[in-house]
């Protein structure tokens, strides 16, 4: 399953429609049909989706054209794609969208507790994006410890790949971060919050609390607990 976040809402390229109908948040998209169906009432509804400009007919529409289609369309929270090729669906669901690729890093300590950072009045990961030449394990090496101010840092392994879009000088941009679980192994447990970055604090939380800071943080944050978690 692919799923591409705008900000709180959901574009994803998933293999099969079943487990979504109970999601009534949900709207199914079928590229082969480009037919649209509301999990809300179980039924096809108008192939097309009412925007700000005049409305757009599906059926006339490439798939590369739906991110836009999307984000334009904020009264749909979650919109799925199921196919049987997820992969290539998902490349043409991008081909006109700026890639950006970026590292993060969901990081432990000795006593299991997480690295969380707070910004923009939201809990997230560390996370930056590649530099030039860079190594994607090294970016999120140095990202980490640039927003938090932590070293003695080694990768165990990649947890998961999470996509979020935003615009950015007309062009709508697709970042892809690139997440790897890693252990702290340094004794100091006090970071340093890389506030030119807009980071206010860069703290050590509980398992038995992450759940109130998770409660205050992106969808796609949660995915990659989820993933940690084996959910």
């Amino acid at each position: 399953m692919y799923s591409i976040y705008f900000n709180n809402r959901c574009l994803a390229v998933c293999s099969s429609s079943e487990h979504l109908l109970n999601d009534t948040d949900a709207v199914i998209f079928s590229p082969s049909s480009t037919n649209v169906k509301s999990c809300k009432k179980d039924k096809a509804v108008t192939p097309s989706i009412q925007l700000t400009a005049p409305p757009i007919q599906l059926s006339q529409m490439d798939l590369s054209d739906l991110p836009v289609l999307f984000q334009n369309t904020p009264n749909i929270k979650k919109l799925y794609i199921p196919t049987h090729q997820e992969s290539v669906t998902f490349k043409r669901l991008c081909t006109k969208l700026t890639s950006i690729q970026a590292g993060g890093g969901l990081v432990t300590n000795c006593k299991g507790e997480y690295l969380l950072i707070f910004r923009h009045g939201v809990w997230d990961l560390p996370k930056g994006k590649q530099e030039p030449n860079e190594d994607i394990r090294k970016a999120a090496l140095r990202e980490v410890e640039e927003e938090c101010g932590v070293h003695d840092l080694e990768i165990k392994e990649h947890l998961c790949d999470t996509y979020h879009t935003y615009e950015m000088n007309g062009k709508f941009m697709l970042k892809c971060t690139h997440w790897y679980k890693m252990e702290y192994l340094g004794s100091c447990p006090y970071t340093k919050p890389q506030t030119e970055e807009s980071i206010e604090r860069a703290i050590w939380v509980a398992p038995n609390e992450l759940p109130e800071y998770l409660s205050h943080t992106y969808p796609s944050i949660q995915e990659v607990f989820r993933v940690h978690r084996g959910l």
